[in-house]
């Protein structure tokens, strides 16, 4: 459950933040929303690949970072484990809200594991300068919220494109474990490779003139990730 509040500099004037990577804070997740503006940094470290979300949302991409519910094998005892990380998961555990009159606005969520409290003393980061002004850090984080509410309005497009091609497959990832039992990743989907280069010219110069060819091969190519993944988890 979250419990968002419009942020402000008088009632949260003492709030903090802690920032670093850890299970207790929430980051024991199997993935997060990859938005295609992300992909060429994040496929470099995760296999992207996009789910079915029941009700009005449809496929997004997602992050992988581990094999099954809950894991995430880009935590360690020492922090994250990568040099890039999606916006979805960097923003938390800020929100973004709409004013009266549909004006963005930044919320918090006071539930978050993240939210430092008056009586919790001087963990975290703060949020607002003692005159009332924000932090550096909330500077970052209003920058960061911008560029990923932006790049969010672009999804439905790149979705879009893609269903509209019929270039979204389901897929299937076999994998041993360490005991040497066999298991299987199912339940997601990938770009099919074949089918997007053998569309018509026309077709994939208009993918590519809306900036849909791009994130699409970096897609594809981030599923060489895969079995990197697979021994990050034997690793474990």
């Amino acid at each position: 459950m979250t419990r968002p509040a419009l942020l402000d500099n008088v009632t949260h004037r003492h709030l903090r933040v802690r920032t670093e990577r850890s299970a207790v804070l929430g980051d024991a997740r199997q993935s997060a929303l990859a938005l295609p503006a992300e992909f060429r940094q994040l496929q470099a470290h995760f296999p992207i690949v996009f789910q079915l979300v029941e009700g009005d949302v449809g496929f997004q991409p997602i992050a992988l970072f581990g094999l099954e519910e809950g894991q995430n094998l880009f935590l360690t005892h020492a922090g994250w484990d990568a040099s890039a990380m999606p916006m979805a998961l960097q923003r938390e555990p800020f929100l973004i809200g709409r004013a009266a009159d549909n004006s963005l606005q930044l919320h918090i969520d006071l539930d978050s594991p993240r939210v430092v409290r008056p009586d919790q003393g001087e963990l975290g980061t703060a949020l607002f300068l003692p005159q009332g002004g924000f932090s550096e850090y909330l500077d970052q984080v209003v920058a960061l919220m911008e560029s990923l509410h932006a790049q969010a309005q672009q999804l439905p497009a790149f979705i879009g494109a893609l269903t509209r091609h019929q270039l979204l497959e389901p897929f299937i990832f076999d994998l041993e474990l360490p005991s040497g039992e066999q298991s299987r990743l199912t339940g997601l989907f990938t770009v099919n490779e074949e089918r997007l280069l053998a569309l018509p010219g026309p077709a994939l110069e208009e993918l590519a003139r809306e900036g849909h060819l791009l994130p699409a091969m970096l897609q594809i190519a981030s599923l060489a990730q895969l079995p990197v993944l697979a021994e990050r988890a034997a690793r474990r």
